[in-house]
């Protein structure tokens, strides 16, 4: 990887590091304050109350919440700071049960909720010896109703806690001399042996396994949380954080230590010239990996170090089409077709069909299912389902088809109830978590882009489907994309821009006549389907049916727009009544819709994915029709045909859209 040195210019001592609301975030102390930027040069700093919190230790964000804990600068308490928007925060007094301050050296965004941890111990106060060690692990969905557990330790032994992490359905905590306890329910805990004695930092999930780092270059790996395995990483460094991303596994530490792996097995040190400083935070988001470092002894500002992944295929600049089968391996290039058609979709599986002559190499890597296609600069890759050959008397065609990645999960269903609580994101990342995985080589991002509240109940339904449902919810598109060099594939959710003239932070783009940026449009706008009033039915039967009211504003006469809901389905097995209430609530927000408003029309192509793109919000006017609207790309279609390309947008509500959850 190619590594490059940034000054933040934020003054202190950099510490964790995190991506959420389409920013960089970076805690620090000294003085304590955390700092945003979308670009990783030009930072904005915001202080934190340094009598709540005298060092940040960790950053996390999840349900459209910030968290930090870290070290309290009060001798009584101890503090977690939360905000809605990273910029101005709360700070609430953790009912510890002790009457002095503790660390929190780890708070992580995991299972769908805020988890941190921190401790104390009894000792003997004539020999120093400890008696005994109490974890407390917390957990809680808003930072404010938190639940605490503890995990008890007899002995002698510093295990003061690290950090922790989540996978498989188990929570991993990491401590001081070799300590690992885990848990499937955060509740009780078992110390399992880690085979060594090194004070162990940091621990992540990813690969289908547990990644530990720690001190004198301890580096552990596991399948299951209970068998540990010592790695040999070529360095003595004390290794800080581990964090995985983009089918890479990374650790950093002390001397500038960068370690990357793509199995957990074989490490390799990163060898550009690195700022010699501490390394503590790790992130992959938005096609970078981001470190933070400590501080530069000669100004006192925190250094960074990133690495921007492209996912770019480096065979060529035309149209040429790159396959590659199920495991990602490169099987060969397509350079000439007859037509393609792709078809790119914000909130579904886009598709796309291929027509070429039936040449053999054409036949050798077409005509097998579930071959992959990938265009150059494209984020999307296609997977063949479909095989055709056409014989007209006159000519021989070879015509593929298939949907995008995405699709994959329309071979899955939900086969169990899920009950669910959360951010919409976290939803659709729940539904992929309980699946039949994809893959062993299949991973999911971590949530980084805000989304509504929710709380639906889902049992036996196709998780495509109702993965396409979450996303018309949220506002938010979803894809899977196959990182070629380490052979994964991983779910990611992401967004368009804001390009209209309702903004100012990015460059502004208008569809219009007057432009010449397009040409034979269709507009619709209809009242069909328009709803503004739902009552939802749930189970019972007569007057004992449970019914709920969803009003959106109070309409009269011919603005009111009626509707019957019926969610017999909804079980309310294991949910109070208000809980019940709150699902059918939802079930009936998802119905309410304002008037339809469509948009078509031919785009001029050069435009195309330079300053306008899938997802992005756009104006668009015809003034010969008096229309003038501020909608979102919500699919594209590219057609290449005798060597003319052509591109058909179409457009929607740039605001979430109502749909029903069944």
């Amino acid at each position: 990887m190619k590594w490059v040195d940034v000054d933040t210019n934020v003054k202190g001592y950099g510490q964790d590091i995190i991506y959420a609301n389409e920013m960089f975030w970076l805690a620090h102390y000294d003085p304590c304050g955390i700092a945003y930027s979308n670009d990783l040069k030009n930072w904005t700093d915001i202080k934190l109350d340094s009598s709540k919190i005298s060092q940040t230790k960790s950053l996390a964000f999840g349900n459209s919440k910030f968290m930090i804990t870290g070290n309290a600068n009060d001798g009584s308490n101890t503090y977690i700071a939360i905000s809605d928007d990273g910029i101005n925060w709360n700070y609430n007094n953790i009912n510890t049960g002790k009457d002095f301050s503790m660390t929190s050296n780890s708070c992580r965004f995991i299972n769908n909720r805020f988890v941190f941890i921190t401790g104390w111990y009894n000792y003997n106060i004539v020999t120093g010896i400890r008696n005994y060690t109490i974890i407390q692990i917390y957990e809680t969905i808003d930072g404010n109703n938190i639940t605490k557990h503890e995990f008890r330790y007899d002995g002698p032994d510093n295990i003061d806690s690290m950090d922790i992490a989540y996978g498989n359905g188990l929570y991993v905590i990491v401590g001081c001399t070799g300590t690992i306890i885990i848990s499937k329910d955060l509740k009780n805990w078992t110390k399992v042996n880690s085979g060594v004695t090194d004070k162990l930092v940091g621990v992540i999930y990813g690969r289908n396994m547990f990644v530990v780092t720690g001190a004198n270059g301890t580096i552990l790996t596991s399948v299951d949380g209970i068998n540990w395995t010592k790695q040999k990483s070529n360095t003595t460094s004390y290794l800080i954080r581990s964090r995985y991303g983009n089918g890479t596994f990374i650790a950093v530490g002390y001397n500038g230590t960068i370690l990357t792996s793509i199995n957990g097995i074989d490490w390799v040190e990163e060898q550009d010239n690195f700022v010699r400083t501490v390394m503590y935070g790790v992130v992959f988001a938005n096609n970078y990996y981001v470190v933070s470092a400590g501080r530069y002894s000669s100004t006192g500002t925190i250094p960074i170090t990133y690495s921007q992944i492209s996912r770019e295929l480096t065979y060529s600049n035309d149209e040429s089409l790159y396959v590659f089968d199920k495991e990602l391996n490169f099987l060969g290039v397509v350079d000439q077709f007859i037509s393609l058609r792709w078809r790119r979709k914000y909130y579904e599986a886009g598709e796309f069909e291929l027509v070429v002559a039936p040449y053999q190499n054409n036949i050798n890597l077409l005509s097998k299912k579930d071959n992959i296609i990938i265009r150059q600069d494209y984020n999307e890759a296609a997977l063949i389902d479909t095989i055709e050959f056409n014989d007209d008397g006159n000519n021989v065609q070879l015509k593929v088809s298939g949907n995008f990645l995405s699709y994959l999960t329309k071979r899955r269903i939900i086969r169990k109830i899920i009950n669910f609580k959360g951010s919409i994101i976290e939803g659709q990342k729940q539904l992929l978590r309980e699946m039949t995985a994809l893959t062993d080589d299949f991973e999911i991002e971590p949530t980084s882009i805000d989304s509504d509240y929710v709380e639906f109940q889902c049992s036996y339904k196709n998780v495509y489907e109702y993965l396409c449902k979450l996303s018309k919810l949220s506002n938010v598109g979803f894809r899977i994309v196959p990182n070629i060099e380490n052979k994964v594939y991983r779910f990611e959710n992401f967004t368009g821009l804001n390009r209209s003239s309702q903004q100012s932070l990015n460059e502004r783009y208008v569809f219009s006549t007057t432009h010449n940026n397009l040409e034979k449009s269709t507009y619709t706008d209809t009242l069909i389907d328009k709803c503004n009033y739902v009552l939802v039915g749930g189970t019972g039967e007569g007057t004992s049916r449970t019914l709920v009211e969803v009003k959106k504003g109070d309409y009269e006469g011919f603005d009111l727009f009626e509707t019957f809901l019926d969610a017999k389905n909804e079980s309310n097995n294991n949910l109070s009544s208000t809980e019940y209430k709150n699902v059918l609530e939802t079930r009936g927000k998802e119905k309410l819709s304002d008037e339809t408003k469509s948009i078509e029309f031919t785009a001029i192509s050069n435009d195309y994915r330079t300053k306008w793109d899938l997802g992005d919000i756009v104006d668009v006017e015809i003034a010969d029709w008096n229309i003038k609207e501020t909608l979102r790309i919500t699919e594209v279609e590219e057609t290449i045909e005798n060597g003319t390309k052509s591109v058909y947008p179409t457009f929607g509500q740039p605001l979430a859209e109502k749909i029903e959850l069944d």
